[in-house]
């Protein structure tokens, strides 16, 4: 910022010179604090609009995610609850391990889809404190999604493995191929499988509605 030095020879002259020099420089200022102001708004704006694209892309992928899920679930619930009725009725379990290699054995298969969940436009707008120009309420609500998503990416990675063992599905398995394996076997290995679909879906389930509200969508369909 530039400005000159009064020049005035009377008291009355630098004061008038003074006034001006002082209401040029908060004129300034003032511009200044303007073109800030209409910038910043700027990256607010476009970082609402990268946020709420984020959020609906997510929320779209959680869909498809679920739906898959879901499909996977119906088929081994089917298949559980034919080996179970067959086992009450007493059949004979060379009957039911050759009806499962010859029908079921498709459905054992542990094939839980989780979403990707991108973060990159909200760490984006923390980045470049484009969130700090955002209305409060508008912030919470996205801090909240994201939080949301984080611990979902979390738990989808992990949750689902305390309802599995691992090492005996390994065994249960290696029992099928050797001809060992009973119904009851396959009948508690579908069981494990239902548990983690359903500890997975309904975490993401969950940040579905979560995300839905952070965006003002409706109730999602999958």
């Amino acid at each position: 910022m530039h400005f000159e030095v009064p020049k005035a020879k009377t008291f009355k002259e630098f004061g008038g010179e003074y006034l001006m020099i002082v209401i040029s420089i908060l004129t300034a200022l003032a511009l200044e604090q303007v073109v800030q102001t209409v910038h910043h708004r700027h990256l607010a704006d476009e970082a609402t609009q990268k946020i709420e694209a984020e959020l609906r892309t997510n929320r779209k992928e959680l869909a498809e995610v679920l739906e898959h899920n879901e499909g996977d679930v119906r088929r081994i619930q089917k298949t559980g609850q034919e080996l179970l009725q067959a086992i009450l009725n007493k059949t004979s379990d060379d009957v039911l391990m050759r009806r499962f290699h010859a029908e079921w054995k498709p459905s054992v298969v542990l094939a839980i889809k989780v979403p990707t969940l991108r973060r990159e436009a909200w760490e984006a707008a923390l980045a470049n404190q484009a969130v700090t120009w955002m209305p409060s309420e508008k912030v919470e609500r996205y801090a909240s999604a994201y939080a949301n998503i984080r611990d979902v990416q979390l738990l989808s990675t992990g949750g689902s493995i305390g309802f599995l063992d691992g090492p005996r599905m390994r065994d249960t398995m290696s029992d099928v191929q050797m001809g060992t394996a009973t119904p009851r076997d396959m009948f508690r290995l579908l069981n494990q499988m239902l548990s983690a679909y359903s500890s997975i879906d309904g975490n993401l389930d969950g940040l579905q509605t979560v995300l839905g509200k952070a965006v003002g969508a409706g109730p999602a369909t999958h």
